[in-house]
């Protein structure tokens, strides 16, 4: 991952967490259910952060891991008593086929465009064959550093068109099955969820 975005997380994980407040409170919870209702064994939250989506799927019955490349979103996950593992999306500290389900909300969008099929080719490793895959990214085509109103320091943003993140998907071995929109402001969020066809590794 980029380092420039783990040192801002680390610096302001709390300040994340309160500027996101509105946008979990809003998001539509039957995104939610589409994928809960899909995994009935262990699911991988792929960039947990502060663990508000966790949150949302422990209440619908899932067995969520928490994975976070930032120590202190980690002790905040901790402190909800997730099980939570620091660790890179990219080389992630887990068995083959370990989860039935991956769930990566607004995380991979920190990733390089230029690494996106390293980070999805590592999701499948950790995703059994046939295992559910629930990806958020936002509309967009920009691939650069970039500050916010509410963390005022930099972090690595890729986004893509809808047909451009489908053929990512498609190429790493995952079919889309379901596709939402969510657009609390003026991004645009792109919701999929997908199964993994490739066999297991």
């Amino acid at each position: 991952m980029d380092l420039t975005t783990i040192t801002t997380y680390n610096q302001l994980a709390q300040a994340y967490d309160d500027e996101t407040v509105d946008f979990w409170a809003r998001f539509p919870g039957e995104f939610v259910d589409e994928f809960a209702k899909r995994n009935s064994g262990k699911v991988l939250n792929v960039g947990s952060g502060p663990g508000r989506d966790s949150a949302f799927l422990r209440d619908r019955g899932v067995d969520v891991t928490c994975l976070d490349a930032s120590e202190a979103m980690i002790a905040m996950t901790e402190a909800q008593d997730f099980q939570s593992v620091l660790g890179d999306f990219n080389a992630m500290p887990f068995a083959d086929g370990e989860f039935d389900g991956v769930w990566a909300y607004t995380s991979l969008l920190h990733v390089p465009k230029s690494e996106i099929d390293t980070s999805m080719k590592e999701i499948s490793r950790v995703l059994k064959s046939g295992g559910v895959f629930a990806l958020g990214m936002i509309e967009g085509e920009f691939d650069d550093y970039r500050s916010t109103s509410g963390v005022g320091a930099p972090r690595w943003f890729g986004f893509y068109t809808k047909a451009e993140m489908e053929e990512v998907l498609k190429r790493n071995g995952f079919e889309t099955i379901h596709f939402a929109e969510y657009k609390p402001g003026t991004k645009n969020y792109l919701n999929f969820i997908a199964k993994k066809t490739t066999p297991s590794f």
